[in-house]
């Protein structure tokens, strides 16, 4: 099978390399950096002009031949889902539908624009539980600077003096996949719920069957 993982950032690519080397040893994976379709959105918001590009650069790499698409960049989830293909899919789709286990989930993000596509994605996939969305002020431009360590203690702060007021969480969300190596900073003992980890599960279901 080759699988293809659509990046919006260079460093999304470092991430997710291994990952997935690891747990698909079998299958040809290749990565492909789009940031263009990121800093579209990010300016003009989604629009039916960078929807089409998107939609047409999907359709053809699967010309192309890839068998799954993943699309590791939250912000551009709305165009995936939109795509008529589910051979394509948003990296975080598999980790909402493990939220609706909850019934109170805090959401880290470290870019407003993936709090509505998030949030709309939540909500259709997880309508029962309550979420409770928190934007990490600073972590983003910690991530594009590549200085990884500090972005990862960023979030890991931020949440843990969130996790030390009065709280119900039951479940705590990172939104994005870059987010993933902050989990070993986290204080508290709650699950934490990573779109890599969820994605990598749900996509080698689908190639076993």
């Amino acid at each position: 099978m080759k699988i293809l993982f659509l990046h919006t950032l260079d460093n999304n690519t470092e991430l997710f390399s291994p990952l997935a080397a690891a747990r698909f040893p079998q299958h040809d994976i290749s990565h492909d950096v789009q940031e263009h379709f990121l800093t579209e959105i990010r300016n003009k918001g989604q629009n039916e002009h960078t929807k089409q590009a998107i939609h047409r650069y999907l359709t053809k790499q699967l010309n192309n031949g890839a068998d799954y698409i993943v699309c590791t960049c939250s912000t551009l989830g709305p165009v995936v889902d939109s795509f008529p293909n589910d051979k394509v899919f948003r990296v975080d789709k598999p980790m909402a539908n493990e939220s609706a286990k909850f019934a109170h989930v805090l959401v880290a993000v470290t870019l407003e624009s993936t709090i509505k596509p998030t949030g709309a994605l939540l909500n259709s996939q997880a309508s029962d539980t309550k979420f409770y969305f928190k934007l990490i002020e600073g972590a983003w431009d910690l991530y594009t600077e590549g200085d990884l360590e500090a972005f990862n203690h960023c979030i890991a702060k931020d949440l843990n003096q969130e996790l030390q007021q009065d709280h119900n969480y039951q479940a705590i969300m990172l939104a994005q996949a870059s987010m993933m190596n902050a989990v070993p900073l986290i204080s508290e003992q709650m699950t934490v719920l990573t779109s890599p980890d969820t994605c990598l599960d749900y996509l080698s279901e689908h190639l076993n069957e």
